[in-house]
């Protein structure tokens, strides 16, 4: 039997064009305009991812800064500005780029100084010459007080002359391309050291992307503990804001910022401001009338600005975009 089979199957010859007509093979479907593709025609129109103004209200709040700006932090889209070209003294707002630039050396925060003659500012009540104290402990004076002292300090015991220093800041200010700033020195004591406020405003942020910056300038009262003295020292932070001398509704987490003042600045401020619904601005003022004014003037904005801006991420943004 195997044998007949073996036989039959060998007379019978199969076609492979019959087999190539009998398979079903799928039809391809019509050719896609791949012209249309690149140039985007079939894609949905995209939509910003910026804050948008929900009216045509117009900032009328008291203003007496020269130049004052609101950013959204996040994307650096300008939600509000008053001369933003204008290029001003920075004063102690300085004293943000001396830190990154403090923080780009391999710094022994443990180790110790003694402040000398010429790191003393002439003013400062926060240190005195002869005291010993931990470079952390002149960071966080340096910051939170403001203190010119405790920034020289920290620069020279970082191995840097003011020329120097005042060479890596403007290095720093050119890879952060902050176009306007220039620096002469580490404090913000000189005139010299300017910007606009637009730069202002990238500085700041720029400066809080660093764990310890940030983390510093949110503390209200810090204790200084000079090694060769005999109790700590007391240090308030410059921002009125976070020790709600000026009223405001934000919390102590919500605020980090950076004051400044010389004659020729007028009073300036720098500070981040985030609502409850973690939306976070940057509000700049430079050159306001009074102390108390520059915190006042920077609340007002950043409560106008939560009030009529709205967030991708908020209700009714979606109507603004169509």
């Amino acid at each position: 039997m195997l044998g007949v089979l073996l036989l039959f199957f060998s007379t019978v010859s199969i076609s492979t064009s019959s087999i190539i007509n009998f398979i079903p093979f799928p039809l391809s479907g019509q050719r896609i305009n791949t012209e249309k593709i690149t140039n985007g025609e079939n894609f949905p129109a995209s939509r910003p991812a910026v804050p948008i103004q929900k009216d045509k209200e117009e900032f009328t709040g008291s203003s007496t800064a020269v130049s004052a700006i609101v950013v959204d932090s996040n994307t650096k889209t300008i939600l509000y500005n008053k001369n933003k070209g204008e290029v001003r003294p920075l004063a102690s707002i300085s004293k943000l780029m001396s830190a990154m630039v403090l923080l780009d050396q391999p710094i022994n925060w443990a180790s110790t100084t003694v402040i000398a003659d010429s790191d003393y500012d002439g003013s400062d009540h926060n240190v005195d010459v002869g005291e010993k104290f931990t470079l952390e402990d002149l960071w966080h004076v340096a910051l939170i007080g403001s203190s010119n002292t405790a920034i020289r300090a920290l620069v020279r015991a970082a191995g840097f002359t003011t020329d120097d220093f005042a060479k890596k800041m403007n290095e720093k200010a050119k890879d952060l391309r902050l176009y306007s700033a220039r620096f002469v020195e580490p404090t913000g004591l000189s005139d010299q050291n300017m910007a606009n406020v637009y730069d202002t405003a990238k500085l700041l942020i720029d400066a809080l992307k660093f764990d310890k910056i940030y983390k510093t300038v949110q503390i209200g009262e810090y204790y200084a503990h000079p090694l060769n003295g005999s109790k700590p020292k007391t240090i308030w932070s410059t921002n009125w804001l976070l020790t709600n001398w000026v009223p405001n509704d934000f919390k102590v987490q919500d605020i980090a910022g950076k004051t400044g003042y010389i004659t020729d600045s007028g009073y300036n401020f720098a500070v981040d401001l985030t609502n409850d619904k973690k939306h976070t601005i940057t509000v700049v003022v430079l050159g306001t009338a009074s102390n108390e004014q520059r915190f006042s003037e920077a609340r007002d904005l950043a409560d106008w600005t939560f009030s009529h801006y709205l967030w991708p991420d908020d209700i009714g943004y979606k109507n603004l975009t169509e």
